[in-house]
């Protein structure tokens, strides 16, 4: 790694499209990445949102799958999914870099599931 891999803080926002369950997601997901293990968030970290969590190189995954329609807050709801990437360590006053777009040539190259850039 390069100094500068150090200073940057890393993220991505990206949709999928649910492959069965979000565990059958996770899983499948994960191998796309190269082998992550997504574990089922058990600590409520993603309020009303269940999702899957995986660590790897600094970065933390979270596959966020679909709320209860009464917890919905989103403007428009969906049945999709939604990685999330950010650092594992909270990071302040360092170069943002989006990787969003090269987590989906990753995902995409598998051929198991369709994904999109979030926002």
């Amino acid at each position: 790694m390069t100094r500068d891999s150090f200073m940057t803080y890393e993220y991505a926002d990206i949709g999928i499209r649910p492959a069965g369950t979000l565990a059958d997601t996770a899983t499948i997901l994960g191998q796309a990445l190269g082998g992550l293990v997504f574990k089922e968030d058990t600590q409520g970290g993603f309020d009303e949102y269940p999702a899957f969590i995986a660590e790897s190189s600094g970065l933390r995954y979270a596959l966020l799958g679909v709320p209860l329609p009464k917890d919905d807050v989103r403007d428009k709801s969906s049945n999709d999914f939604a990685l999330l990437v950010k650092p594992s360590a909270p990071k302040t006053g360092e170069k943002r870099e989006d990787i969003s777009e090269r987590l989906i040539i990753q995902i995409k190259s598998d051929g198991r599931l369709t994904c999109w850039r979030l926002n």
